[in-house]
């Protein structure tokens, strides 16, 4: 959750989790990768941000959506370092719902990970399928244009 000490809107968090797409379906749920779906203390439902320390929140997911936009343009600016080694990783200053969160958020990640690595080794094959393909298409086509050429 976006904020460290689950308060929203001035309000206890109850519970959160990404929140769906509008192309979810009841046999395909698709989840945001940025918006979260929080239920506060008084029983309502808002949705907040993912990244840590931003409480942006509107009504809807759709509305929370764009202005992720401007994260996105901050993680691109942030210097690049090399992850600390689990064993130097301090979370005993943390509190059981920011550990939850991090352990969701380890396993989104690994999920998504995984996910991506069978689309890259999909696109793998298909590349070095067409590739040839491609090639023998380019030399036949010449071959015609020189024809052509040829014969006017």
């Amino acid at each position: 959750m976006a904020t460290a000490n689950g308060i929203l809107n001035g309000l206890k968090v109850e519970s959160f989790g990404f929140a769906q797409t509008p192309r979810s379906t009841p046999e395909n749920r698709r989840y945001y990768k940025e918006v979260l779906e929080v239920l506060l203390e008084d029983g309502t439902i808002t949705f907040n941000c993912v990244w840590m320390g931003c409480e942006f929140t509107r009504p809807t997911a759709s509305g929370v959506w764009p202005h992720t936009r401007v994260h996105k343009n901050q993680a691109v600016k942030a210097p690049k370092y090399a992850a600390p080694a689990p064993s130097e990783i301090d979370v005993s200053g943390l509190t059981l719902g920011e550990l939850v969160d991090r352990a969701q958020k380890a396993t989104w990640y690994s999920t998504e990970l995984d996910a991506t690595q069978k689309k890259l080794a999909k696109v793998s094959r298909d590349l070095s399928e067409w590739k040839p393909r491609a090639q023998t298409a380019e030399k036949q086509l010449r071959a015609i244009r020189s024809a052509f050429a040829a014969a006017t």
